[in-house]
């Protein structure tokens, strides 16, 4: 450990180990729980696009940057068997302990819930330099430095396209502890020298706490994450992060789609409806969707505009409610502006069941396949392009689909 000095009546390493004790019992007594993660990505580059010299020039806070592009999306985040599981928000079971299956690629991040924090605060071997009080956000409190070496670290960094191929990195970063109350209230996390097979030059993230009351107790959790990445192209990619609405969370996590779930709980009434393979339908929108206040991870309902028809039988009549989900919701400012929106419909009312169906989007022309814009790895999403700085639709948006086995 660091040399300590007194200053004042703060004793350092006192409140320093009381802090650390709170954190660990804090870690230790909490409840199964989920959250609502709000999630906003940005990237700012440079227009005209200009090619630094090393990342010492990628990483300059002289050089500007432009914000060229943004998106948002809403899951749920519960902590199990030490490892945060996500779906979208509101859906009936948790999906993936990986982001990107669910979200499609991009900017994430894990650890906000528990992995930094017994890193930082419960491990043998993190090192603690005392910094004297500081103003941490506003607000009073006494600040302390510390280090991680990699020896004891668990932060990872992709560097390759499998998901094993991950890369270990030592970090350091500051921590602010309220002097009366011995409370953790705002954590950096720094990693000045990255693998340089990660393409990334400095990551940087912000967590501030929150006493969130769960089962007659209360708890410390995340509030607020600001994750910061300056890669080798001379962008910086940003995530802000909100948590809400955490609960307590009692049932059992299943690794299951939306598609799969509706499969499996109503397994006995929509056994006797096939849907069949290589129909066209017409979907027209009934809820709402606008680029001031949807997200990805939102629940959306269509209508169809012609039945679905099989060996001479209506299958699913016109009119029947398609449910599904905004599954991207992006914004391009540069060099060019559109909006990018994704949609899945998962399932098919019949009946009175929800009777899963595959779709695929159909593309009418040339230009509208174009407008898809980048190719979309997740089954079932159909992307559409829209040349506009807002975005507002309704009933009047219809879009064309076929089914699939």
């Amino acid at each position: 450990m660091f040399p300590l000095a007194l200053c004042g009546e703060v004793d350092p390493i006192a409140l320093l180990n009381q802090a650390r004790a709170r954190i660990v019992e804090n870690t230790r007594r909490l409840p199964r729980y989920t959250c609502i993660q709000t999630v906003r990505r940005s990237r700012f580059q440079a227009i005209p696009a200009v090619q630094p010299n090393g990342c010492a020039e990628a990483g300059d806070p002289k050089n500007a940057l432009t914000l060229a592009w943004t998106d948002r999306f809403k899951l749920d985040v519960t902590v199990s068997g030490g490892a945060e599981i996500f779906s979208w928000v509101g859906a009936r079971r948790f999906q993936s302990e990986d982001v990107d299956q669910i979200v499609g690629g991009g900017m994430t991040g894990t650890g906000d819930f528990g992995p930094f924090l017994i890193s930082i605060f419960s491990a043998n071997g993190a090192e603690y330099q005392y910094l004297g009080p500081d103003q941490g956000s506003g607000r009073a409190g006494v600040a302390y430095r510390y280090r991680v070496p990699l020896e004891v670290s668990h932060y990872q960094v992709k560097v390759g396209p499998r998901p094993e191929d991950l890369a270990t990195m030592a970090y350091e970063g500051k921590f602010w502890i309220d002097p009366e109350t011995a409370e953790l209230g705002r954590l950096t996390i720094e990693v000045p020298h990255p693998p340089k097979e990660s393409g990334t030059c400095r990551v940087e993230t912000t967590i501030g706490y929150q006493r969130a009351g769960m089962g007659g107790s209360e708890f410390l959790l995340p509030e607020l994450t600001v994750l910061k990445l300056w890669d080798m192209d001379g962008r910086r990619l940003e995530n802000r992060i909100e948590y809400s609405a955490c609960r307590e969370f009692q049932a059992e996590s299943v690794f299951r789609t939306d598609l799969e779930t509706s499969a499996g709980e109503g397994a006995a009434l929509q056994k006797p409806v096939e849907i069949p393979a290589g129909i066209t339908i017409k979907i027209a929108l009934q809820s709402k969707i606008d680029s001031e206040t949807s997200f990805a991870g939102d629940a959306i309902e269509g209508r169809l505009l012609n039945a679905i028809r099989a060996h001479g039988k209506v299958v699913a009549p016109a009119g029947a409610v398609a449910h599904g989900r905004i599954e991207r919701f992006e914004q391009q400012y540069q060099p060019s502006r559109y909006i990018a929106l994704g949609v899945k419909f998962h399932s098919i009312e019949i009946h009175g069941s929800e009777v899963p169906v595959t779709l695929t989007a159909v593309h009418r022309s040339k230009t509208d396949r174009l407008l898809a814009g980048p190719i979309e790895k997740r089954e079932g999403i159909g992307t559409f392009m829209f040349q506009s700085d807002r975005l507002a639709l309704n009933g009047a948006f219809v879009s064309e689909w076929k089914t699939a086995r």
